[in-house]
């Protein structure tokens, strides 16, 4: 059932000669958090470090979460992606590239909805949710980025519905925790903790998961179709991720604690130095970095869980602490 679906969207892409493969590619790319494509975290950003700091924090949370629990579902399911399980289906090739490991479940669509139906989901800036037609806006476009998936080829229904669902309960369970926050600010050590604990568990799992427990089929060349190594290592990067939002939220709640409520130049100033810093620490640090320790020797895994920890640590807590700095430079100028 979902293979005929994914071939009779393919069998409009071949009637309408692909017209519509462009919008379907760049709508997909709101789903994605690679610096090749940063529009989702430039608009975590945005909200986070300029509008609306709860906020941020909010979609940020589901966002790594999320991803988490993603990983857990990955390694578990070990779902090949729809060519791989039929021939027949053929993906719009650009969207090939960004499709590895295995398929279940999309984690395009669980981004798209921790961000974009986070922003619909929560209350915006001043508390308030944001107009009716804006919500149905940002749902049309988790949806169309979910239904991208499938119209590229590259995931089925199921992925994709799944996905979207898993992020939805992400975004009410996170809510929820906002909310208990808000009343016991001191219940932040157990969120830390919880967070810790998943992170650490998702580690463990895809460590110790035995290889037979994984589909070792092969390719005409003799090469895994998908390495289980390759989706383990997957999993430590995305334990990172949510590690370096966990520690980085309780640190900028603790110690650092600064505020969006400042001026529009500040805002300004705010989000291009927050841009252009995440972009390098992603470049030097997610890249550069990474390929250095490994081809010194290093384990994969464990050197790309600790250089996403340091991408989204900064991202939280790195950004924030120099817009206090900032902050405290300029009062003390403006004492003299």
């Amino acid at each position: 059932m979902d293979i005929s679906y994914l071939l009779l969207l393919q069998n409009f892409r071949e009637a309408t000669g692909g017209v519509l493969d462009g919008f379907f590619e760049a709508i997909t790319r709101l789903g994605e958090t690679s610096v090749s494509s940063p529009i989702l975290m430039m608009i975590l950003g945005l909200v986070y470090w300029c509008i609306d700091k709860r906020q941020g924090i909010f979609m940020t949370m589901t966002l790594y979460t999320n991803r988490v629990l993603n990983g857990f579902l990955k390694i578990t399911a070990c779902a090949y992606r729809p060519w791989i399980r039929d021939a027949r289906v053929q993906p719009v090739p650009a969207a090939m590239a960004e499709a590895t490991g295995y398929s279940f479940p999309s984690g395009h669509a669980g981004n798209a909805t921790a961000v974009w139906g986070g922003l619909a989901y929560g209350k915006t800036y001043a508390g308030k949710k944001n107009p009716l037609w804006c919500r149905i806006l940002l749902v049309i476009a988790v949806l169309l980025i979910g239904f991208s998936r499938n119209y590229l080829g590259v995931h089925t229904p199921q992925d994709v519905i799944v996905a979207i669902a898993l992020a939805a309960v992400m975004l009410f369970v996170v809510n929820k925790v906002m909310e208990l926050l808000d009343k016991k600010p001191g219940a932040d050590v157990w969120v830390l903790a919880g967070g810790i604990a998943l992170c650490v568990l998702l580690i463990a799992y895809a460590a110790i998961k035995p290889l037979s427990t994984y589909p070792m089929d092969y390719n005409d060349a003799g090469e895994l179709i998908v390495n289980p190594t390759k989706m383990a290592v997957d999993s430590f990067k995305n334990a990172g991720m949510g590690l370096g939002f966990f520690i980085g939220w309780f640190i900028e709640r603790r110690l650092i604690r600064f505020s969006t409520e400042v001026g529009g130049a500040e805002k300004v100033v705010r989000f291009a130095f927050g841009a252009v810093t995440f972009m390098l620490v992603n470049t030097y640090v997610g890249d550069v970095l990474t390929k250095t320790m490994i081809a010194a020797g290093m384990a994969e895994g464990p050197v790309k869980a600790l250089t996403q920890f340091i991408c989204v640590f900064w991202f939280v807590a790195g950004v924030p602490a120099f817009f206090r700095l900032f902050s405290l430079i300029f009062k003390n100028k403006k004492a003299k």
